[in-house]
């Protein structure tokens, strides 16, 4: 059996995943500057695309993330003025 997962809680994993890729972006750096400090420009350089690679996730997740979080609040917005216009039509009739 798989548990259903939210809009609003997969947009809380991505803001969790987002801050996971922070601290892969701050390690490359170091790494980065260890490799620059140690001469080898090829591992600064592989460290450079890996933190472009994270950065680019990192903000599609946070993307996602806004997007999925104020899309689940519209929805929720949505159903209860639909419970409250069949809630007034009962009253009309």
């Amino acid at each position: 059996m798989t548990e259903k997962i939210s809009l609003c809680e997969l947009g809380e994993q991505y803001a969790a995943e987002a801050d996971n890729l922070e601290a892969m972006i701050t390690a490359c750096r170091e790494r980065r500057r260890f490799a620059m400090q140690g001469g080898d420009s090829a591992e600064a350089q592989r460290q450079e695309r890996l933190m472009e690679l994270h950065t680019q996730q990192r903000s599609d997740l946070l993307r996602l993330s806004v997007w999925l979080r104020h899309y689940y609040q519209e929805a929720e917005k949505q159903e209860k003025g639909g419970a409250r216009y069949a809630d007034h039509q009962s009253c009309i009739a």
